[in-house]
């Protein structure tokens, strides 16, 4: 066993992203004697760790062409198919170049801080700090490392050249790879069946420590909620055209979540949403005041509509309110979304079908007070974080 876990994140704990790392933190900390989190963007507001977690960053600043020249080895030559199969080889070089020297910067990084021996390194998603942990395990500075993939770092039809670079190569170096969906395990096997020993399923979780909320109110206003980027992936105007072809039901519709698209919705809501439908907008905000709400507020239905998902962590949230859900039938959606929980649109549904079966909920389901217990007991069953980390973290204790 490793005393040590050193927890390589995107941007946590800075900023408001990837804000189910908040959770599994918690165990972490408590599983290892000490935690490091290096996160690769540092440029915002830093929130609170446990006590026995630090965090550190790398500074790979002084990056040059040349330097990143001078660190090609051995371990390149795995990687020049992918690096011929681009459709912007010079785009791609110039990446691994960069990795390269990133790699070098990190082994001396960590080297300085005591982070070589007695440490598992975990990155927390299989991409630009997995393929850097790669060419470490490939020169054999650290023995290896363990990933988790979600969506946009396993999917590989969401990315603009159909693949993803360095994949083998990530995956010939990584020593366990833990999928969140069990779609993920089985997609991973199909397209990387040689790899398959090192995949492993393992959930994500939230905890809730509130009681259920199950008197349901009498006002005539139904409130329907979504959370989640303005992005052309989450295709959220699709909720704005189901809404508008709904004139019997008052609605309050909420979203959280912010991005570019932001404009673009709410004006498309301005001009098509006729008086009985109501809308706020809250922008990003703090995943624990999103929480707040569902706590303080009676959900009448928790709605997406991704083109593509993980296991969608924000419909673990909801449930675990007992709140029923609305969502489409892509990547692990259906994992959490069933007979059970809500009801399972068709993964590109035109608005009428969410119009109507957004309908359904609220005639059959959200009022339910039996119901709603039940889509309480499908989160605990299988998304209570304080069975599946400590699942996760006995596991990495035994690596």
């Amino acid at each position: 066993m490793s005393h040590n876990l050193c927890l390589h994140t995107a941007n946590y704990p800075y900023g408001l992203g990837e804000q189910f790392i908040e959770t599994e933190i918690k165990y972490l900390a408590n599983a290892f004697k000490k935690v490091v989190i290096i996160p690769n963007n540092t440029d915002a507001k830093k929130r609170l760790v446990p006590e026995n977690v630090e965090v550190l960053k790398a500074d790979y600043s002084e990056y040059s062409t040349p330097k990143g020249i001078k660190n090609i080895g051995p371990w390149l030559f795995p990687i020049l198919p992918a690096i011929l199969k681009s459709n912007n080889k010079i785009l791609t070089l110039s990446t691994l170049l960069r990795a390269g020297y990133q790699a070098e910067v990190l082994f001396y990084f960590l080297k300085n801080n005591n982070l070589i021996d007695n440490t598992l390194h975990y990155t927390y998603w299989f991409n630009e700090q997995s393929t850097l942990l790669s060419i470490l395990k490939s020169k054999k500075r650290i023995k290896g490392y363990i990933s988790r993939a979600h969506g946009f770092d396993l999917y590989e039809d969401r990315h603009r050249e159909g693949f993803i670079p360095f994949r083998k190569f990530q995956l010939k170096n990584v020593s366990k790879l833990f999928l969140i969906s069990k779609n993920g395990v089985e997609y991973i096997k199909s397209k990387y069946p040689q790899y398959q020993h090192k995949y492993q399923l393992s959930y994500l979780g939230i905890e809730n420590n509130h009681r259920l909320n199950l008197s349901i109110p009498a006002n005539k206003e139904y409130l329907l909620v979504s959370c989640s980027r303005l992005i052309d992936i989450k295709r959220v105007h699709l909720i704005v055209e189901a809404l508008a072809k709904i004139t019997d039901f008052q609605i309050r519709w909420v979203h959280f979540g912010d991005g570019p698209l932001l404009k673009q919705v709410k004006d498309l809501a301005k001009k098509n949403l006729p008086d009985n439908i109501k809308t706020e907008f809250k922008g990003m905000i703090p995943n624990q005041a999103v929480l707040q709400y569902f706590q303080n507020n009676f959900v009448d239905c928790f709605i997406n509509t991704s083109s593509s998902e993980g296991l969608p962590v924000s419909i673990m949230e909801a449930t675990g309110y007992g709140i029923p859900v609305l969502a489409t039938n892509v990547g692990g959606t259906n994992e959490i979304v069933n007979n059970s929980t809500g009801i399972l649109l068709s993964e590109h549904p035109e608005p009428i079908e969410i119009a109507q079966n957004l309908q359904e909920v609220f005639m059959s389901f959200s009022r339910n007070a039996g119901f709603r217990q039940k889509v309480y007991n499908y989160w605990n069953n299988h998304f209570n974080a304080e069975i599946n980390y400590q699942r996760f973290t006995n596991t990495l204790k035994n690596l």
